[in-house]
């Protein structure tokens, strides 16, 4: 195995680790899937004394990757896109310890089958309204704001009191800083989404709100 080779594998795995890193702290509540995620990248490392095996783990790992960056799109798994090509490029650097033309035609064939299948399961059993999550609301947060602070933690706790389900910032595929804050399907007495999202405006760093359904943002 070329040192080059071995370079660009040791390059993904620095690549998972800093969107593991980023990952975590945008979006705490999905650390476990970055975590789990990243440990994969280090997968064709420990194959290092068996060259045939290194390159076909580089490509099996990093086309995983990139199709488990497609299916977790919406919880940030498209951080690891770098890593899973920078694992692709480590396959084919060493032009004398490829992997044979079947198998580099295989890997990624079946992963995209797979990812296909799994997007369009999904997709197809949110499509009933009856099984559709409740709407949630998408607070863009300015990007200069400081969101580990006692005051904003205490305003997102408070959310609850107004009906919210769940309240969690997280960085979207836009690259958009967002509190995601969740809603029942009926509000208890007392309770409603207007109030909701006025309690959401008065969290400090948010720009604006959004209303988000399955399917589209208001």
């Amino acid at each position: 195995m070329s040192s080059c080779q071995w370079g660009w594998a040791v390059a993904a795995v620095v690549a998972a680790v800093l969107a593991t890193g980023l990952g975590t702290v945008l979006a705490g509540p999905f650390a476990g899937l970055f975590v789990i995620t990243a440990i994969a990248a280090f997968f064709p490392l420990a194959a290092r004394e068996s060259p045939r095996s290194f390159a076909r783990a580089c490509l099996v790992v990093g086309t995983g990757l990139l199709a488990w960056a497609v299916i977790g799109t919406i919880v940030g798994m498209f951080l690891f896109i770098p890593a899973g090509l920078l694992l692709i490029v480590a396959t084919f650097a060493d032009r004398d310890n490829r992997p044979g033309a079947r198998f580099a035609l295989t890997v990624p064939l079946v992963a995209a089958v797979v990812a296909a299948a799994v997007v369009t399961l999904f997709v197809r059993g949110t499509q009933d309204p009856d099984n559709e999550p409740p709407p949630t609301f998408h607070a863009t947060l300015d990007p200069g704001g400081r969101y580990d602070d006692r005051d904003f933690e205490l305003r997102k706790t408070r959310l609850r009191d107004y009906g919210a389900t769940s309240a969690a910032v997280g960085v979207w595929p836009v690259g958009r800083l967002e509190l995601v804050v969740g809603m029942p399907r009926v509000f208890a007495q007392g309770q409603s989404r207007d109030a909701l999202k006025e309690q959401i405006l008065r969290v400090p760093g948010v720009v604006e709100v959004r209303l988000c359904t399955f399917h589209t943002c208001d």
